[in-house]
């Protein structure tokens, strides 16, 4: 059986729209009020009202005029729908006033139905939103019963057409059905005032009265069943933003905005079960340009506490701008999450990752302050390494004894000969070798024959003697 939640928006134009909840907002749309805030609503105003009216009534002294933005309202169901991917995969946009979430799947997942609206409506609130909830079979009666019940948890006991019985006529006035106010209007003729009294008339009476659009609706909002079997694609890319009502002054004040935007994209990485390398902040003002900059880690992960210190970091070294009032999360060229391999006994535990240690000196230094040493194709040693930004996969230490050194000069020293004894720092003694090696015969033929010896104070070196010219040269040091 499937089970609708509802989260009506009934604010979302004017909480979209940056503004200061401390003083009185109102949204106009064709200098008509469609919704305002509760200073405003305290101070008299009501939708319908006229920009006029509401100048009269509040004074110029820090209205906010606000007019509708039907596209940032767009952008923000888009932003929600990625949040509510978290809980079910099965939603959509409803009228654009709102989220329908089939939950009926996933209630044990949740802890309950009544944990998940509880939880749902306490994260709407964290990102502004005001909430209403309907709870039905169906998505239309889900709709009608958010703007009727109090407690939908409660009356969800009861059966459905027992709950719309008492919905008065006036609700039904913003339900999309064509020719709606002319059958509104022949029903209180005749007397009907209620849904319920609608429900309880014959076939033939309901056909006198109402179109068949309208009888149409009747029958989705009464059915028990409402499959939706397509699920939502969420997008590949993560934007979400937050907005505090007040100009930031330091640093610190934007550490909460960042840790819940973290949040919220760890939790979109999870259920999309991807991950990213890369985050970029944006300082967000009313007016104004957008300020940004980018955070990067060596590997890719959803861990939101990594992402927040490597952030942290990296706004210590940035000037803080004038009026910032608000902060956005952009992330994009996802990759899909690897299966990471753990250490049976838990040793792993108690080691930090060299990609942790680089990233943060990342963060603190620069990205051009940490380089790591890679491999190239080349047979010559001094040839087959080079310095990059790119850590990639970071090496793994070497375990005993290695005939490849882990220092490098950057070119061969002459050794010296002398009585068959060769000099570097003091006499050198081989302890292992030739390894031959041959490269470059299309240009300057090299051929080479390297040894491993120990200094007097048995340090191991890397040495080579060029085979055509028999001098002898030390290329690095050994581990």
């Amino acid at each position: 059986m499937s089970l609708w939640l509802y989260l009506q928006l009934p604010r979302l134009a004017l909480e979209c729209l940056p503004h200061r909840p401390e003083c009185p907002a109102v949204v106009l749309e064709h200098q008509r009020v469609i919704t305002a805030n509760d200073v405003a609503l305290a101070a008299g105003i009501k939708p319908g009202q006229s920009g006029a009216t509401v100048r009269t009534l509040l004074g110029a002294t820090s209205l906010q005029l606000l007019e509708r933005d039907p596209a940032r309202e767009v952008r923000a169901l888009e932003q929600l729908k990625c949040w509510a991917y978290s809980i079910t995969p099965t939603l959509e946009c409803w009228r654009k006033q709102g989220l329908q979430l089939e939950i009926g799947g996933c209630l044990r997942l949740h802890g309950g139905i009544e944990q998940l609206i509880g939880n749902a409506q306490t994260e709407l609130l964290q990102r502004g939103f005001t909430s209403r909830v309907g709870l039905a079979p169906n998505r239309h009666a889900a709709e009608l019963l958010s703007d009727w019940e109090d407690s939908p948890l409660h009356e969800a006991e009861r059966n459905l057409e027992q709950r719309l019985n008492n919905i008065p006529l006036a609700l039904l006035s913003d339900v999309a059905i064509s020719g709606l106010s002319k059958t509104l209007a022949s029903l209180e003729k005749a007397g009907i005032q209620t849904l319920g009294e609608i429900l309880s008339m014959s076939s033939r009476t309901l056909g006198h009265h109402c179109g068949q659009a309208f009888q149409q609706w009747l029958g989705e909002v009464t059915s028990t069943r409402d499959d939706v079997t397509r699920d939502f694609q969420p997008p590949k890319e993560f934007h979400d933003s937050l907005w505090f009502g007040f100009e930031v002054r330091n640093q610190v004040e934007l550490h909460p905005a960042m840790q819940k935007l973290l949040q919220a994209l760890t939790g979109f990485s999870r259920t999309t079960q991807h991950q990213t390398t890369c985050i970029e902040w944006q300082m967000l003002r009313l007016q104004g340009a957008t300020e940004t900059f980018t955070v990067r880690s060596s590997e890719a992960h959803n861990k939101p506490e990594l992402w927040f210190e490597l952030s942290r970091l990296s706004l210590e070294k940035y000037t803080l701008g004038s009026d910032i009032e608000g902060l956005a999360l952009h992330a994009r060229d996802f990759n899909v999450q690897q299966g990471a391999t753990s250490d049976l006994f838990g040793e792993a535990h108690h080691r930090e990752s060299l990609h942790n240690l680089v990233d943060r000196l990342r963060s603190r230094l620069g990205l051009q302050a940490v380089n790591q040493i890679a491999p190239r194709e080349a047979h010559l040693p001094e040839f087959s390494q080079y310095l990059t930004q790119d850590t990639g996969e970071l090496p793994t230490p070497c375990t005993g004894q290695a005939q490849r050194p882990i220092w490098l000069f950057d070119e061969p020293n002459p050794v010296r000969l002398e009585a068959g004894v060769l000099f570097w720092n003091g006499p050198l003694s081989l302890v292992l070798g030739p390894e031959r090696l041959e490269d470059n015969w299309w240009q300057e033929p090299a051929s080479r024959d390297y040894y491993v010896a120990q200094t007097e104070a048995g340090q191991s070196v890397w040495l080579f003697q060029n085979r055509h010219t028999k001098q002898w040269y030390i290329q690095g040091i050994m581990p």
